[in-house]
């Protein structure tokens, strides 16, 4: 894979919008002015806090693209799990650790690339973090020691080999839902301004979650980029 080592950046996957395609091409700064998460929300990006790493590979199927949140989620998931096996999945794309988020993604889809931007908090302190809507952490702050270079050099490899999976259709999203607790649980699912609450019954097939809601007993399925959950 080649790899663009970058000081200060707006957004890795804004860089890997703008420059001519390269399957399999790595790019990491050491700081973002424009850092952004799901929903358009701002991702904290300050110089080496944290791992700002975003991957372009050649474009897959929407369908098999809609599992890529779920696929990542997963390769940074085994990542971090060489360090401590605390870190859990929430649906759909963000690693918690003792109920803070630790790590998130951002795959986009575009006609002529697939992108996956991750972030990881390395050694934000609590006061950096307590600006944040949802409770957030670090491995400075969990007390777990970590490489950067290691830690990059894995997270490389386990990307590179989820992309695999997803490209030839052999990723099975039982290895999100082993490792996400809300599944089975009672959650709270927030449309806009619309709020319910139900059980999380399981992840199907194009990655939606699948809910029961308490109010009429009625199936659905939530697409990431439409809801909120909390549990």
């Amino acid at each position: 894979m080649k790899l663009i080592l970058l000081e200060e950046v707006d957004s890795t996957n804004e860089y890997l919008k703008r420059v001519d395609f390269c399957h399999r091409l790595c790019v990491v700064a050491k700081k973002q002015t424009g850092g952004k998460g799901r929903r358009g929300k701002k991702w904290i990006s300050e110089e080496g806090k944290g791992l700002y790493v975003s991957f372009m590979f050649s474009p897959i199927s929407p369908k098999i693209a809609s599992l890529s949140s779920l696929a990542f989620g997963v390769a940074v998931l085994n990542t971090l799990k060489c360090l401590d096996d605390g870190f859990y999945l929430k649906w759909p794309n963000d690693i918690y650790i003792n109920g803070r988020k630790v790590s998130g993604i951002l795959p986009e889809l575009l006609s002529d690339r697939l992108i996956a931007g991750i972030g990881i908090n390395l050694s934000y302190t609590e006061e950096e973090l307590l600006s944040l809507e949802v409770p957030a952490t670090s491995l400075l702050i969990e007390g777990i020691s970590f490489d950067r270079e290691k830690l990059l050099e894995k997270l490389i490899f386990e990307v590179n080999r989820y992309y695999n999976k997803l490209s030839k259709g052999m990723f099975d999203v039982k290895e999100f839902e082993k490792s996400c607790p809300l599944i089975g649980k009672r959650v709270t699912v927030v449309e806009g301004n619309r709020r319910y609450t139900g059980r999380a019954l399981g992840i199907d097939t194009d990655g939606c979650l699948v809910v029961e809601s308490e109010m009429d007993g009625k199936i659905k399925r939530l697409f990431s980029a439409d809801v909120s959950v909390r549990f």
